[in-house]
């Protein structure tokens, strides 16, 4: 079963209904890599998060917003995916290895993903029109042939960014009628997705959970040696969705990577992860050069993890960012 909500408005006409080839869009790809592309502005109108998604989110753990993107936006995006993860295509790779340049940037803080993540990471005063309530940590780019596996990079093994049943500043909780969504993760699909293909399959629920899963270590990030182990991966659920969809999770959910098989397309996706203003989990490493040539208030998602003093931490600057 998967957790399937409307955008809140129209935000662009729905994909075709076949996706691009994967030949055709590798080759869009080298194209795209000749040039980095030009930096753009996401209109800053978010699109608010219904009572629906966040219904939804709190029960399961995660929501999938179809259909998203233009399918311009979708032959652009995924040009420079494909370009950036397949360096020895023709002698040509782009620049971009991340989602934080080109035309990808615009994912950052695209309005349907600035709408649900001031629903869940952040309070009104400290969102603004000049910066964002919440930070993003991390970006990375993926794409994943027919026949992938997931044991190649270990993370087929259900896991969660700590046990959920713990206190520490990651966990999902909901206090006063709010939701803290602590770490959360946004994965922008650009091509289809068939639920039982490989798309992340997640245990839902399981981000408040109170009780160990069944491990010899508590503490354990996965489930293996649970002797239960059976029993989740039975319980785990996935989605199908055409491209140009969101993906949005919270990272206390047991999920998993899984093999990927459908032979029409391979998965090509954006990963992104956002924090709190009070905490981080990743170490950026992202250049001071790349983030000033964002727009100011996208460069607020790079920003420090300070709060107290000053003007409150609003703007980004050389002296004041994620490291």
């Amino acid at each position: 079963m998967s957790i399937v909500t409307e955008p809140a408005d129209e935000t662009g006409q729905p994909p075709a209904s076949e996706p691009a080839a994967a030949s055709a869009a590798v080759s869009a790809a080298a194209s795209a890599a000749a040039s980095e592309p030009e930096i753009t502005a996401t209109p800053t109108q978010p699109v608010p998060m219904t009572e629906e998604q966040k219904f939804f989110f709190d029960l399961k753990g995660w929501i999938l917003v179809p259909s998203v993107l233009t399918e311009t936006e979708i032959e652009e995006m995924k040009a420079e995916v494909y370009a950036a993860v397949a360096p020895d295509y023709k002698g040509k790779n782009s620049d971009i290895k991340r989602g934080y340049q080109g035309k990808l940037a615009n994912l950052l803080d695209h309005p349907a993903v600035v709408g649900i993540l001031n629903e869940i990471l952040t309070e009104p005063p400290f969102v603004g029109d000049d910066h964002y309530g919440f930070r993003c940590e991390s970006s990375f780019l993926m794409v994943r042939e027919p026949g992938w596996k997931s044991t190649v990079q270990g993370t087929g093994l259900p896991h969660v960014v700590r046990p959920p049943q713990q206190a520490n500043a990651m966990r999902y909780q909901v206090q006063g009628g709010k939701i803290f969504a602590g770490l959360t993760r946004v994965v922008w699909e650009l091509e289809e997705v068939r639920a039982g293909y490989g798309g992340t399959s997640f245990l839902s629920g399981s981000h408040k959970a109170h009780f160990n899963y069944g491990g010899p270590d508590r503490y354990r990030p996965n489930i293996s040696e649970s002797p239960w182990e059976e029993s989740l991966y039975a319980s785990l659920e996935d989605y199908s969705c055409p491209p140009g969809s969101m993906l949005v999770f919270t990272e206390s959910l047991i999920h998993a990577a899984n093999d990927w098989t459908d032979p029409n397309n391979p998965r090509c996706a954006v990963f992104n992860c956002y924090n709190s203003i009070w905490a981080q989990w990743h170490r950026l490493n992202l250049d001071h050069e790349v983030i000033e040539k964002m727009p100011p208030k996208r460069q607020s998602l790079f920003r420090g993890t300070w709060q107290l003093g000053g003007d409150g931490n609003r703007a980004y600057s050389l002296d004041n960012r994620s490291v």
